[in-house]
């Protein structure tokens, strides 16, 4: 794992983020980007994978702390998406049982 005070365009791509979000942060940061919790929240504005930077750059014990801190609102998430999810399955897979079949 890597630390890192400034995100700049090569850190990106040395771990490898995908070409979208590196759009997103290179329009709005052209000259990289100080970990500040102002870029934090404006990343988080742009839809920037916040989860995606905190698992490259919080050593292991932070880490686990912050996913232990989070894990209720997931499952809250889950329970409240699993019906949506479920009925979005059953109403799709026709189409893809019939895609599939001319395949």
């Amino acid at each position: 794992m890597s630390t890192a005070t400034v995100i700049t365009h090569d850190w990106l791509s040395k771990h490898q983020a995908c070409k979208e979000q590196y759009a997103i942060f290179a329009t709005e940061w052209p000259e990289g980007a100080p970990l500040t919790p102002a870029n934090i929240h404006r990343a988080a504005e742009l839809k920037l994978d916040i989860d995606w930077l905190a698992k490259r750059i919080l050593p292991a014990p932070a880490w686990r702390a912050y996913e232990e801190a989070t894990a209720p609102a997931w499952r809250a998430y889950e329970e409240a998406t699993a019906t949506a999810w479920r009925a979005y399955e059953e109403a799709t897979a026709p189409a893809l049982i019939t895609a599939l079949a001319l395949a």
